[in-house]
């Protein structure tokens, strides 16, 4: 029992090993296009934020280097969410982003990367008599936003990754209003 549960172990670790040394055709490099499509959990960070819920996003950017991209980003993030005698308050997010990203590679089909973006938020409210962070009514609002992730391309031209992003913009009240968003993606590089 014991020599199948270790050789089961090593045959796993062999395969990750395999999986993670071969070369692969999966960065994107210079003139390439990349797509990521990802979802979410968005969380609000401000005073009154309820539960966060999921966000949706979509971002595509050109290689200008092999590890510098620049690019555009949207999407929808429920940043709190509260169900309340029947009633549903929610406050949504729609960003939309110039974003730089700067690829450092670790291994033939793994990146860690680093973003930067700049752009305006539409503030989408739909709550009750108290405001959150200072938001109280729909409105656009310039901020932006960091992050960073990782990412493990396979199959060529797609691969999977993680990402980290901190949001942040001027709500018109007294705070600034931030919120983050732990995302997976799903990339496509265009050739």
């Amino acid at each position: 029992m014991k020599i199948t549960k270790t050789i089961s172990i090593a045959g796993v670790l062999l395969a990750c090993c395999i999986a993670c040394s071969g070369t692969t055709f999966g960065q994107a490099l210079q003139k390439q296009s990349v797509l990521d499509l990802g979802a979410a959990f968005t969380q609000a960070t401000v005073t009154k934020a309820q539960t966060g819920l999921v966000g949706l996003d979509i971002s595509a950017g050109r290689m200008l280097t092999n590890n510098l991209s620049l690019g555009l980003a949207t999407g929808y993030d429920v940043v709190s969410y509260m169900k309340q005698e029947g009633i549903y308050q929610r406050l949504a997010i729609v960003p939309l982003l110039a974003k730089a990203r700067y690829y450092f590679t670790i291994g033939p089909s793994m990146q860690l990367h680093a973003s930067a973006a700049g752009g305006a938020y539409q503030m989408l409210p739909h709550l009750g008599i108290d405001p959150i962070g200072g938001v109280w009514k729909s409105d656009t609002r310039p901020g932006g936003s960091i992050g960073f992730g990782f990412d493990y391309w396979l199959f060529g031209t797609s691969g999977l990754g993680m990402e980290f992003e901190y949001n942040f913009f001027d709500s018109g009240g007294p705070d600034i209003f931030s919120y983050f968003a732990l995302r997976a993606n799903f990339s496509l590089i265009k050739m």
